[in-house]
């Protein structure tokens, strides 16, 4: 088995040919905009960031760091926008399919970048229409040399949390949210945003243009990936170390227990005994996880499953559970949580450990604080299910001995992503 930091190899590269840019702001002359900073006005937020204009090279920096807001333990926000907020007017957008930027970074880790238009509001602060976006490396303009950053319309979303910024309610699951012809064309404001993932950010901007884009022209590049590597996202052998948190049944008179020490040979080794709960006469829990609410995890967008490797010496417990949490400010309760047996897992025979790979499509957000299983399942309803974007900004990884009563033992080497089919092709993709 071998184990790569890189979990896509690209086979596509999309240029300029694909597509005509027309320029809603730019910073050449030709489409100037006077530009305002608001970073974490209230609160107490301490996220601050700053930007110059470089006239030589038609482009603007931005850098920064979201911090978070010691009143809601909880990441902040800058936002860089044109600073008029009703009398400032933009070309006329309207039959465009995307909102496109031409942007590079030195921070390609950093997963909070949004970006927003106002168009037909008073209050184009919080009614503006918002989306999250991902810069792709292998999506280069081979003209300028920036990436190409594409929108659908249909991403964005004018009802979405002043919290988070992300969506409310999505424009896939009501249209009275997205954005109309006469909004694309009315354009009153432009922003962009780093919100709600706390981290350092730089964005060089070359641009914001909206395009017009025909079904079946753009070749969007399809990851491959053999069926044994894995992304390693937390291990303990000094690459992707986080720090360990235990909860042991922690309210309503529980007695379960459990301990943890970090091996010399780079795995932590976990044992306790899950417990009846006396005021409830049922098991309670166990949970070892990633100290930190909101830390940060490598990308697992595309990834399959979510794979362990682990050994134990109680391989018929069958209590063990793991979870993940993404894009939620209450990761206790709001975690994607899904069970795991060893008995099902196949011997590595590189490390001597049991892999144990969960299907993504097996973990919910919607389960009992009573025994760890499914209210709703992922099978059952799509809106419990870990979306592509969860997958991409994983903030703390956990397992847990929950809702049967025993002693169990588990070492764990890491815990990864992984694709288990390979898929080798470009596919079409509509607007």
């Amino acid at each position: 088995m071998h184990f790569h930091q890189s979990l896509f190899l690209l086979v596509a590269t999309t240029s300029s040919a694909l597509g005509s840019y027309s320029p809603l702001w730019t910073f050449d002359g030709s489409n100037d905009h006077k530009v305002k900073l608001v970073n974490d006005p209230v609160m107490g937020g301490q996220s601050n960031s700053d930007y110059t204009v470089d006239d030589d090279a038609d482009r603007l920096n931005w850098n920064g760091e979201v911090k978070i807001v010691p009143s809601l333990s909880a990441p902040g926000f800058c936002n860089l926008e044109t600073s008029k907020n009703y009398m400032d007017k933009f070309p006329d957008a309207s039959g465009s399919t995307h909102l496109t930027l031409l942007v590079k970074t030195t921070t390609p880790e950093y997963n909070g970048f949004k970006v927003s238009f106002a168009a037909d509001t008073i209050n184009p602060q919080f009614k503006c229409f918002k989306a999250d976006f991902v810069i792709d490396p292998n999506s280069v303009d081979e003209e300028t040399g920036y990436n190409v950053v594409r929108i659908p319309y249909n991403e964005f979303s004018n009802n979405w949390s002043s919290y988070t910024g992300e969506p409310i309610v999505k424009c896939s699951d009501d249209a009275s949210v997205c954005p109309s012809e006469k909004n694309k064309k009315d354009i009153q404001q432009l922003g962009l945003w780093a919100e709600g993932a706390a981290g350092v950010f730089n964005l060089d901007l070359l641009g914001f243009y909206f395009e017009t884009i025909e079904e079946n022209t753009i070749e969007e590049p399809t990851p491959t990936l053999a069926n044994s590597d894995l992304l390693a996202l937390w291990t303990f052998d000094g690459e992707n170390e986080h720090e360990i948190k235990l909860t042991n049944d922690p309210v309503m008179g529980g007695n379960s227990v459990s301990n943890y020490t970090v091996t010399e040979d780079n795995f932590v080794e976990w044992n306790g005994d899950c417990k009846i709960v006396p005021s409830l006469s049922a098991p309670g829990f166990c949970n070892l996880e990633s100290k930190k609410n909101y830390d940060k995890f490598p990308d697992a967008s595309g990834a399959t499953h979510l794979s362990m490797l682990v050994k134990s010496s109680t391989p018929d417990y069958k209590g063990f559970k793991v979870s993940f949490a993404a894009n939620t400010l209450n990761p206790q309760f709001k975690s994607f949580k899904a069970d795991f047996f060893i008995n099902d897992g196949v011997l590595d025979e590189d490390t001597g450990f049991t892999k144990v790979s969960v299907p993504f499509g097996e973990f919910s957000n919607n389960w009992s604080s009573y025994t760890g299983e499914p209210i709703v399942k992922c099978s059952d309803d799509a809106s419990v299910c870990p979306t592509e974007k969860d997958k991409q900004k994983i903030q703390q990884l956990g397992l847990w001995a929950e809702g049967i009563e025993g002693e169990f033992n588990l070492e764990i080497l890491g815990m990864y992503a992984e694709t288990v089919k390979a898929v080798e092709s470009v596919k079409e993709v509509s607007p």
